[in-house]
């Protein structure tokens, strides 16, 4: 089992929001949705360094008060924009914190619990990659662009699961080599991909992303559904 180093776990979370304004403070099924990504962060207990990456006055408030044991990392603004990329702010928080592994919990995603991010930390240490990122996956017939993908439309529609795995990537989870993620952003200028990628498979429940105001609906549909199977 490889040894990681020191490992960051961090909930990249910035203050704006285009589609769903203050999202991340937003309510879901009675608390804010970062809340969820908290909680599972913290119950996986996978590092002793764990942090919500923000920009926003009114998050790192409400983690302080909310979450002693949740650390904040303040977010320069300039990474913080609706232009900002997943490469610059992961290297940034990898080079202050001089992290040789870092794992990013997406709090859009707030259906992932703690065993998720155990099981794909377990794996990621069990493997020789140097990137994991949770995907879901299916069978079903699937189109890109009014082309099929993984069937042909000049045979007979076979079983779907006769059909190629088609693997959609959610980055609920991601885990990365540290250190080859900065090299890959000197050498290349991005990182997101590693050289070699491990995809962690979760239930299409679990990946449910909260991007559109209609997703909230969605999701609080799921957590309460999910809280009543809990109390039986």
């Amino acid at each position: 089992m490889r040894k990681t180093g020191k490992t960051v776990l961090h909930i990249p979370a910035r203050e704006g929001s285009k589609r769903v304004p203050r999202k991340n403070l937003r309510d879901l099924n009675g608390k804010p949705m970062i809340s969820y990504a908290i909680d599972s962060a913290l119950k996986a207990n996978v590092t002793e360094y764990n942090y919500v990456n923000t920009d926003s006055s009114e998050i790192i408030a409400y983690v302080n008060k909310a979450y002693p044991a949740m650390g904040i990392f303040k977010r320069d603004p300039a990474l913080a924009g609706d232009k900002a990329q997943s490469d610059e702010f992961n290297a940034d928080i990898i080079r202050n914190l001089r992290a040789d592994t870092l794992v990013m919990i997406n709090p859009v995603c707030p259906l992932i619990e703690a065993e998720d991010i155990k099981s794909a930390f377990k794996v990621y240490l069990e493997n020789d990659c140097d990137t994991l990122i949770s995907t879901t996956s299916t069978q079903m017939q699937t189109f890109c662009d009014g082309k099929p993908v993984n069937i042909n439309v000049n045979e007979p529609l076979a079983p779907s699961q006769d059909n190629a795995i088609i693997t959609i990537l959610n980055w609920a989870i991601t885990i990365w080599d540290a250190k080859m993620f900065l090299q890959r952003i000197e050498s290349n200028g991005h990182a997101v991909w590693g050289n070699n990628m491990l995809f962690f498979d979760i239930s299409h429940v679990k990946s449910v992303k909260i991007s559109e105001e209609k997703d909230f609906e969605f999701a609080e549909l799921l957590l309460n559904t999910r809280n009543l199977i809990g109390k039986k």
